[in-house]
């Protein structure tokens, strides 16, 4: 596997990787969410959880063994292989762009059960003008839902009620 060390501990699995997928998650977001304990795609320098992988210390947040509670803000460009991860583990938060229309949006909506729209963009950490659409919180299991609920953080949740596959 060709990786490359990224913020938020993002295993690249190639070289193709994009600028976004080195920004980090803002403070004022996680410090509201709770003990967080593990976040799989951690930067350098950041500690959003108990655990923080990253993989410049040789640490891959994919392949380790996910436990407790996980907020995982994964590289945008690769992921469906977090998306994965994450329904597996069901218990966390997965913080991903707003693209309701887009292939993998439907079924992660549809395992979460429900996600968090945030009420305002989020100026990810790490570059200018990061953030050039919404982002969502897919929430996995209970404590995630409250969790948000409990943090006042501007936004509203959607219940998915229906979804049909692509044909």
């Amino acid at each position: 596997m060709n990786t490359r060390p990224g913020c938020n501990g993002r295993a690249f699995l190639n070289s193709n990787y994009m600028s976004n997928d080195l920004l980090r998650t803002p403070k004022y977001i996680t410090d509201v969410l709770g003990k967080i304990d593990l976040d799989p795609c951690a930067g350098e320098n950041t500690n959003i959880g108990t655990v923080n992988l990253w993989n410049g210390r040789g640490e891959d947040g994919l392949r380790s063994e996910w436990f407790g509670f996980v907020f995982c803000n994964p590289p945008f460009s690769q992921k469906e292989i977090w998306i994965e991860k994450m329904v597996e583990h069901n218990n966390g938060i997965l913080l991903l762009p707003e693209r309701g229309s887009a292939p993998w949006f439907g079924p992660l909506a549809k395992a979460a059960g429900c996600y968090f729209v945030m009420g305002k963009k989020i100026n990810f950490e790490g570059g200018s003008s990061s953030n050039n659409v919404g982002s969502v919180m897919f929430t996995f299991g209970h404590e995630a839902k409250e969790r948000i609920r409990k943090s006042d953080l501007p936004g509203h949740f959607v219940t998915v009620e229906y979804f049909v596959e692509r044909a």
